[in-house]
């Protein structure tokens, strides 16, 4: 770790020299304006300053500071657009959707019972356990990191560990748009969230089918259960800072999943771990009450238009640097 360390301050001098203006200084300025705004608007935290923090530390440290940012800016600049939305939600989202997609699981998913046809979510909120309430919960607090994590092998590991030259060749083309696929996956996602807003299955059950109520709190739903058990606030404090209720179409709590599955096939490696992970997602989505059906699917379907558009730039920019 020393020697890392020695040798990253001794290179520092060159790598800074490098460096275009821009580079140099553009994070620096872009966050200072960013903190700035946010304070002239009444909304600057410590969650704000933090990572703005880190923006500009990790593009000031170095080369190897400098690779950990552009594997993470995709996903910093993913939590910035989404809190911003706070601000301008209400002004441009349409009619919200309360009926539509719990009739349509009610419908295609429905499940018999003596007291008649549920939705998986309504059956599943009937037949709870402690062990899958700590399981989903688990995933659902973790999905983020747990993505991130295979996306990290993926793009910076395994294109240095693989000895197969196929395999070398899609990590080094495909890997530094792992995280990319990300915030795009997250653009389509929440400009979904305007054109066609939609009520979570939480919501129908505490408010029925009626209008929608747009000063509804967000609720952590049978996340909470995960709470109670352990005596933590987790998922209260991480609802409660929600920019958006009416955003349970698409789910991106399965579309990132369901890209890492993608990628895994595509780089053959750690498959069984993604699909394990898109598996348990699903499951959580539903049985925590955050998600129809529907929505895991719309959420799936983004995931694979992103990940074939991505493949066809990626694709086509490789040719392009061999072409000269």
């Amino acid at each position: 770790m020393m020697k890392f360390l020695a040798d990253e301050k001794r290179s520092w001098p060159n790598w800074w020299a490098n460096l275009s203006p821009l580079r140099r200084y553009g994070p620096t300025i872009g966050i200072l304006l960013y903190w700035i705004t946010l304070s002239l608007l009444g909304g600057l935290t410590k969650d704000h300053l933090t990572i703005g923090s880190v923006i500009i530390l990790l593009s000031l440290g170095g080369k190897t500071a400098g690779i950990a940012l552009r594997f993470l800016f995709p996903v910093m600049l993913t939590g910035i657009l989404y809190d911003s939305m706070r601000y301008y939600s209400s002004y441009i989202r349409g009619e919200i959707h309360v009926a539509f997609p719990y009739e349509f699981d009610k419908r295609f998913f429905g499940i018999s019972t003596p007291e008649g046809i549920l939705t998986p979510n309504e059956w599943w909120q009937k037949h709870t356990l402690p062990v899958l309430d700590l399981i989903t919960g688990f995933f659902y607090l973790c999905f983020i990191g747990i993505y991130m994590g295979i996306s990290a092998y993926h793009s910076l590991a395994l294109p240095k560990r693989t000895k197969d030259p196929v395999q070398r060749n899609v990590a080094e083309r495909i890997g530094p748009y792992v995280t990319w696929a990300f915030f795009w996956v997250n653009m389509l996602g929440y400009s979904t969230y305007y054109w066609f807003p939609a009520a979570p299955p939480w919501y129908v059950a505490d408010h029925g089918l009626g209008p929608a109520l747009l000063d509804t709190a967000a609720s952590p739903a049978g996340a909470a259960r995960f709470d109670l058990l352990l005596g933590t606030t987790f998922f209260t404090g991480m609802y409660g800072r929600a920019a958006d209720v009416f955003g349970a179409i698409p789910s991106l709590h399965v579309a990132y999943p369901f890209l890492s599955v993608l990628f895994a096939f595509q780089l053959g490696s750690l498959r069984v771990v993604a699909l394990g992970f898109y598996a348990i997602m699903c499951f959580s989505a539903v049985y925590l009450n955050h998600h129809y059906i529907l929505d895991i699917l719309w959420g799936s379907t983004y995931s694979v238009l992103i990940f074939a558009t991505i493949n066809a730039y990626s694709k086509r920019k490789k040719k392009n640097e061999l072409n000269g």
